[in-house]
């Protein structure tokens, strides 16, 4: 069997068969945000990291060097949010291609220094090593929260609210744009999305602190995928309507002036890192109001049912399956 037949996730399964060799003191391993294991009686540390390969995630030729810099942090940064946690320390592995021009590699490291500043991360380590023919970078960063706090993706109850505390497809909006050259009035709000995300702490921390959300993930492959991630390892279904998903003006005109389907920058489009979370419905007031006060946003798009399906309601009434077309890095 090829990985192409496999496909990113199966194989994630398959290496996680056998991978705990001592359980002491881990209380959750791969398949989540992050690893989360207890240092403390109440103290959990959660662990990500996330590689980024030149010509795969990124195109030298079309993102600035700072921007890469603060975007290969900024992704792991919303990984922790996810779990609920707060970043801590971050280590920078880089593999660079013989005669590299140190200048781009000091602009890389002073925008992963600014975003790491900002949200007071940081920068202990890392690796060194010459790569054959593009830049490789791989972040790995801690976090911490009480233990009793951590949002998993597995939390998920049937009757939950399923909500998400931002407007996706700016990110996916802004990688089209690039790649067909289009010109459009308010490409900056696209190529900022795409470019410089802002990871979403303060929600995470929210939603972690107030303990009424049932499971929250951050969306990296897209809406749809990731909603998927949550049903799947929470052995349930879910409905989404389309009318109720909040949609930006800017993506609207958009979709309009080039005549592109909305509906797969909104649902498949990833690297958005907005919060995609469920709650128990008599809590979902609560939590709007925590969020809200907070300066972040809150918006209910659907419920989780019972069974294994993933519908959506469309703009007409009308229900169909929400296919799970999200980024799987070996699936074409």
């Amino acid at each position: 069997m090829k990985i192409s037949d496999l496909g990113e996730f199966a194989f994630i399964d398959r290496v996680s068969k056998g991978s705990l060799h001592r359980k002491d003191g881990v209380i959750a391993g791969i398949g989540d945000d992050c690893a989360v294991f207890r240092v403390s009686d109440h103290l959990a540390i959660l662990l990500t990291a996330d590689m980024l390969i030149e010509d795969v995630h990124f195109r030298r030729g079309e993102i600035p060097a700072e921007l890469l810099g603060r975007k290969s942090l900024a992704a792991s940064i919303s990984d922790i949010a996810a779990m609920g946690g707060t970043p801590r320390e971050a280590f920078v592995s880089i593999g660079i291609p013989e005669n590299f021009e140190t200048e781009y590699l000091d602009k890389i490291y002073g925008g992963l220094n600014s975003i790491a500043a900002e949200f007071e991360i940081n920068v202990l380590g890392g690796d060194t090593v010459l790569s054959p023919d593009r830049l490789v970078m791989n972040v790995a960063l801690t976090g911490e929260a009480r233990e009793t706090e951590i949002l998993y993706r597995k939390g998920a109850m049937v009757g939950d609210i399923v909500f998400i505390t931002g407007e996706p497809g700016l990110s996916s909006a802004g990688l089209d744009l690039l790649r067909n050259n289009r010109d459009f009035a308010n490409k900056e709000l696209f190529l900022a999305a795409h470019f410089d995300p802002v990871p979403q702490t303060k929600a995470g921390r929210i939603l972690a602190s107030t303990g009424k959300a049932h499971s929250l993930i951050d969306i990296s492959d897209g809406l749809a995928a990731d909603l998927g991630h949550i049903c799947g390892q929470s052995g349930v279904g879910a409905i989404v309507e389309i009318n109720k998903i909040p949609l930006a003006a800017e993506l609207r005109e958009y979709c309009r002036q080039f005549r592109l389907d909305i509906e797969n920058f909104v649902l498949h489009g990833g690297e958005d890192y907005i919060l995609l979370g469920t709650a128990p419905e008599k809590h979902s007031p609560d939590i709007e109001s925590s969020l809200k006060s907070g300066g972040c946003r809150y918006f209910p798009i659907g419920r989780i049912t019972d069974g294994a399906s993933l519908t959506l309601i469309a703009g007409d009434g009308g229900r169909q399956e929400l296919k799970l077309r999200g980024y799987d890095h070996f699936r074409k």
